[in-house]
């Protein structure tokens, strides 16, 4: 099908988020035909009038799980829950849920603009199972471009380990975990590198290292025989540290490297990842909202610095910077993308606009698909979000979507399911920053 979106305002986030103004964008097969001024016209597409609106890329998360929907659970932190869990998603029954919560989590990712997503760590493969249902034409998510890791890996009782990791001691072991992975058709691997916040120990310390540096490598070398980049949970600056010196091409979370990890994770194209999604929330709101304890409280507040740290080192040294929202931790919704870029832009301080294109084009080469999305540019999937206000002034204009356009699949009026609990916890949180910041 062809068809013409007319009389739109275009956002060029290759040029810093200037406004090109009352435009017409052609789709064809998917993709963009031509950006051209209103009124040429051009015979057999279907025209859908968008006078008034603001077009601009379709979002890019670069670091979602789909397995949850963001309210908080002890599921993922050990006991019982987990054992139950585990128990649940081996069962027949429990695999079909499995790949209903999962199917849809990802159409609230489309539903609130999300285009392109990179899920890092799932259960049992369902993630993979998710895309190839995508590729087939046969899951109500199509359209969405997703890249997928399968479970994650990690050292034994590393972060993960038993829920969305597997895990071995050796380095035998491990390369066989990256083999297996391979062999299932990922794009990607994800591995655990160091504990996360709600597993942390010792106050000031939210990602203690759970791998080796032998074991890193171990990962990172068979990866990428396999002609897989690797993307490493690094919740701390030791664990960031080890990281780029194992060889892995994009750290999550993060914290400031040395003069000399950054030098070898910039000449190998590697990137760091920010989700301030989860960090704030659970550092920011009281315990008896989170029910964390106070050192993972502390902790969410030390991994929120190492994130803004990292990325501040990245954007002056000229690494690429991306953004996530950590989906499914607690606080972290599958429809969140617009948060995490307003936060974004909040503690970093690079401002609205610089926020908006790293969730664009800076996550689209952060993930290596700047080729196919990221912008809008005539030769690129036609991934297209419409907005009534300029989501590069204010990323709450993403709130309200007046249509997403997925790989040439037009969705009006999109509405994903929301959580009205935590987003009015949320909204709440977000104003009391604002203020904040205001005062400064």
């Amino acid at each position: 099908m062809k068809t013409v979106y007319t009389g739109c305002d275009l956002i060029d986030v290759e040029n810093g988020c200037a406004v090109v103004g009352n435009v017409d964008i052609y789709v064809a097969d998917g993709r963009i035909a031509k950006i051209a001024p209103h009124g040429e016209t051009e015979e057999g597409y279907r025209k859908e009038d968008m006078t008034g609106l603001y077009a601009a890329p379709g979002l890019v998360n670069a670091h979602a799980h789909l397995f949850g929907t963001g309210r908080p659970s002890k599921a993922l932190s050990g006991g019982s829950a987990q054992r139950l869990l585990i128990k649940l998603v081996s069962t027949r029954l429990g695999k079909s849920v499995l790949a209903k919560l999962v199917e849809s989590s990802a159409y609230n990712e489309l539903l609130s603009g999300v285009t392109a997503l990179r899920a890092v760590g799932d259960l049992k493969y369902s993630d993979v199972a998710l895309k190839k249902r995508i590729e087939q034409g046969k899951s109500k998510v199509r359209g969405l471009k997703i890249l997928v890791s399968g479970p994650a890996i990690t050292a034994p009782g590393g972060h993960g380990d038993g829920t969305f990791a597997d895990s071995a001691d050796t380095p035998e072991g491990l390369k066989a975990l990256v083999d297996d992975r391979a062999d299932n058709g990922v794009d990607l691997i994800k591995v655990c590198v160091t504990g996360g916040v709600t597993d942390s120990k010792k106050r000031g310390e939210p990602g203690e290292l759970r791998m080796t540096f032998e074991q890193v490598k171990a990962v990172c070398d068979r990866a990428h025989e396999r002609g897989l980049r690797v993307a490493a949970h690094a919740e701390s600056a030791p664990g960031a540290e080890l990281s780029a010196r194992a060889g892995v091409d994009t750290i999550e979370h993060g914290g400031r490297l040395s003069e000399e990890a950054f030098r070898m994770l910039k000449e190998r194209g590697g990137a760091v990842v920010a989700t301030y999604s989860p960090a704030i929330p659970c550092a920011k709101l009281p315990a008896e909202i989170t029910r964390l304890s106070e050192t993972a409280a502390y902790n969410s507040e030390v991994a929120a610095e190492n994130m803004t740290a990292a990325c501040l080192q990245a954007f002056e040294g000229g690494v690429e910077v991306g953004m996530g929202t950590d989906a499914s931790c607690p606080f972290s919704t599958q429809y969140g993308m617009w948060r995490e870029v307003e936060w974004f832009a909040f503690m970093t301080g690079e401002g609205a606009a610089r926020a908006f294109v790293t969730a664009t084009a800076g996550n689209a080469r952060v993930l290596g698909i700047f080729d196919e999305t990221g912008s809008l540019t005539a030769g690129k999937r036609a991934d297209i979000i419409f907005t009534s206000a300029n989501p590069a002034e204010n990323a709450a204009a993403l709130c309200e979507l007046k249509a997403v356009v997925a790989g040439g699949r037009l969705i009006r009026n999109p509405r994903p399911k929301r959580i009205s609990a935590l987003d009015a916890v949320l909204d709440k949180l977000s104003e009391e920053i604002k203020n904040e910041l205001c005062h400064r």
